[in-house]
C-alpha cells in the first residue's frame, strides 16, 4: 500500500512540473524581447502664434547609436509596448556639457543598474512591462531638464485589444493620449541661469500643441473613449469635460479599486490617469463637440499683459470630443 502511495505521488509529482514547465515555455514564448533607443538632445520647438522655443527633448536616432540624426519632439516620441514584455530603453546623452541623465519612470521597477548618463554618455534601464500610462523623463538638474521638454508617454497595453487594464470597465473604442505641459520661454531661453521661483508659463499645451491646432478625438454616441492624461508640467491641472462624465479608472498606472465619475477632474503635477467617456447621444454643447478643457482657464497662448502687438486670446487646453 505505501509503494503505490509513493507512486501515485511520484506521478503527481510529475504531472505539475510538466505543467509548470509548459507554463513557463507559453509565458517566455509570449514576452517579447523590445529594445528602445532615445537621445537626449537640444533643440527647438514652434510656440502657438507662430515662432520657436528652445527645448531639451527626446528623439529617437534615424541612425542607431547617433544623436546627430536625432530629433528632439515636445513630448517626447510616443513609446508602446505590450504587458509582459522584456522592455530596455537605451539613453544617450547629448546635452551640453555639465547636464547629467537621470532617466526614470515613476510606477515602473528597473532591474538593478545604474540610471545616469553624463554628457556624451549612455545608460540602459531594463523591466518587465506592467500595463498602464506612464510618464518617462529625466530627473537631471533639479527638475531643469524637466521643464525643458525631457518627457514623454510610455503606454504598456494589455494582451486584450482595446482594453487598458486587467478589467472589463476599461474596455474602449478609441484612445487619446493627453500629453498637458507648459511652457515659460523666458526659462527656456536661459535653462542654467533663470530662478524657477519666477517661472511664469505662458504656453499651455496639449501633446505639444494649442487651441485650435489639437486634433480633435473622433467619437460617435454610444462609443467608449479612453482618455489617457499625464501631466508633464508643473502644475495640477483640472480638466473638464462638458455635456458628459469622465469615469476615472486608473492613477499612476494602477487600477482603482473604486472607480468613480466626474465631470472635472484634477491631474497632480508628474502624474499620470485614465479616464472612460461614454458619448452620450443627443446634440452636444458646442457645434465643435464636447469642449473638454483647462478649468483653471489656461486658454490662451502668450503674455497677456503689455505685449505688443495685442496678446492672443485663443489657445491652450482645449480639445473637442467630436461625434
Amino acid at each position: 500500500m505505501r509503494t503505490t502511495v509513493h507512486r501515485g505521488a511520484r506521478v503527481l509529482l510529475v504531472l505539475v512540473l510538466a505543467v509548470f514547465g509548459l507554463t513557463c515555455v507559453v509565458g517566455s514564448a509570449t514576452a517579447a524581447t523590445v529594445a528602445i533607443e532615445l537621445c537626449a538632445v537640444p533643440g527647438t520647438a514652434p510656440l502657438p502664434g507662430g515662432g520657436t522655443v528652445p527645448i531639451w527633448g527626446f528623439g529617437t536616432p534615424t541612425t542607431p547609436g547617433n544623436c546627430a540624426t536625432a530629433t528632439p519632439t515636445l513630448p517626447g516620441p510616443r513609446l508602446a509596448v505590450t504587458q509582459g514584455d522584456l522592455v530596455t530603453i537605451t539613453v544617450r546623452n547629448a546635452l551640453p556639457a555639465g547636464h547629467v541623465v537621470s532617466f526614470e519612470i515613476p510606477g515602473v521597477t528597473f532591474d538593478p543598474g545604474p540610471s545616469d548618463a553624463a554628457p556624451g554618455a549612455t545608460v540602459s534601464r531594463s523591466f518587465t512591462a506592467q500595463a498602464g500610462t506612464y510618464l518617462y523623463q529625466s530627473g537631471g538638474d533639479a527638475g531643469r531638464q524637466e521643464a525643458m521638454g525631457l518627457s514623454g508617454a510610455l503606454l504598456v497595453r494589455t494582451t486584450t485589444a482595446n482594453q487598458a487594464y486587467a478589467s472589463a470597465t476599461t474596455a474602449y473604442d478609441v484612445e487619446a493620449v493627453l500629453v498637458l505641459m507648459a511652457v515659460d520661454p523666458a526659462f527656456n531661453a536661459a535653462p542654467e541661469t533663470f530662478d524657477l521661483q519666477t517661472f511664469t508659463a505662458t504656453y499651455w499645451l496639449v501633446n505639444g500643441n494649442a487651441y485650435p491646432a489639437i486634433p480633435a478625438i473622433a467619437a460617435t454616441a454610444g462609443q467608449r473613449v479612453l482618455l489617457r492624461y499625464l501631466n508633464a508640467g508643473y502644475d495640477n491641472t483640472s480638466m473638464t469635460l462638458l455635456g458628459a462624465h469622465q469615469q476615472v479608472v486608473a492613477r499612476d498606472a494602477r487600477l482603482l479599486t473604486n472607480p468613480f465619475s466626474a465631470g472635472t477632474e484634477t491631474i497632480a503635477a508628474g502624474a499620470t490617469e485614465d479616464t472612460v467617456v461614454v458619448v452620450p447621444a443627443g446634440s452636444p454643447p458646442s457645434s465643435h463637440g464636447f469642449p473638454l478643457f483647462n478649468r483653471q482657464l489656461h486658454l490662451t497662448s502668450g503674455p497677456q499683459i503689455g505685449t505688443s502687438p495685442t496678446p492672443l486670446t485663443g489657445g491652450g487646453m482645449l480639445v473637442f470630443i467630436q461625434p
